[in-house]
């Protein structure tokens, strides 16, 4: 027998192929997990270089069009799985319809099953993320830390961030194990399970958390603004000097104004302001009176 007998044939499509790593792996794969895989195996010694080059160069929309074939023939043959696709990943599911004789065959009594105040946790965490946990226990009405630590060692709720809120709390979302569980392709199947709920806008809930902390930043930079002001003032009238009398202050009012032609008992001067000319003549009349008072002074001796 020779070594051209034995040697395992190549792939006859494309979509054998991705049936099969489907098959094979543990976890969902994307469109681009398939395709790095097939980039990565290089044709041997002995296989049609031409067949695995158009594997290896396989494009995006070609790996897109091989699962729709793939799910297209699984439904038709109805072997007991299908192929289904949750948050951009694919895998391969048994049918619902199968799932008590799996059951039978896995040995489990009864399946698991959330609680009713799990799901309706869970569902608030669904169609409100991200969200905080007062947030959740505002709605509930009711505490929900045991739940929520359920959840998450469950893997259908992760942390997705802190809130700017004060005091950072934790921000919660779900997971992709979320919808794999339920069946979903993305979130945005959650609004057609219920017309009357309808799951929130990311980027309005996003802004919603930093509204209330810019708001709180203004307040607390007037605050401090205002603070330091009043600090300002208040050193500034420790450190002022005594107020100089004003020049109104200083005027003389009409009541203390003394009246014309009375002489105040503190002038101990007065200013001569007779011209020189006239200096002479009264000296002259001063000596007269001088010599007349010591004529009648002899006159009475």
């Amino acid at each position: 027998m020779s070594t051209e007998e034995t040697k395992i044939p190549l792939p006859r499509s494309l979509q054998e192929i991705v049936g099969a790593l489907l098959f094979a792996s543990e976890q969902p794969l994307t469109v681009g997990d398939i395709r790095a895989c097939m980039r990565g195996v290089a044709p041997e010694e002995g296989d049609n270089a031409e067949v695995m080059g158009v594997y290896q160069s396989c494009t995006t929309r070609e790996i897109e069009e091989a699962l729709h074939g793939l799910e297209k023939d699984l439904e038709r043959s109805g072997v007991g799985f299908r192929l289904v696709c949750g948050a951009g990943a694919y895998r391969l599911q048994t049918a619902p319809s199968c799932g008590r004789y799996v059951r039978a065959l896995l040995r489990l009594d009864r399946p698991s099953r959330l609680s009713r105040a799990a799901l309706e946790t869970l569902a608030i965490v669904a169609y409100r993320q991200p969200i905080t946990k007062a947030e959740i226990e505002q709605i509930r009405g009711v505490a929900v830390d045991a739940i929520l630590k359920t959840l998450l060692e469950l893997g259908l709720v992760r942390l997705v961030g802190r809130s700017e809120l004060p005091g950072h709390p934790f921000l919660y979302g779900t997971t992709p194990l979320f919808l794999e569980h339920f069946g979903l392709a993305s979130l945005g199947d959650l609004n057609g399970l219920d017309p009357t709920l309808q799951r929130s806008n990311p980027r309005e809930r996003a802004a919603a958390y930093r509204k209330p902390i810019v708001e709180e930043k203004t307040e607390l930079e007037q605050a401090a603004e205002e603070a330091a002001k009043n600090a300002v003032v208040q050193q500034a009238e420790e450190v002022k000097p005594e107020a100089e009398p004003s020049a109104e202050e200083d005027a003389p009012t009409e009541e203390s104004k003394p009246a014309e032609g009375s002489s105040s008992d503190d002038d101990d001067f007065f200013i001569d302001d007779t011209p020189d000319e006239f200096d002479d003549d009264d000296d002259e009349d001063e000596e007269d009176e001088d010599d007349d008072d010591e004529e009648d002074d002899d006159e009475d001796v």
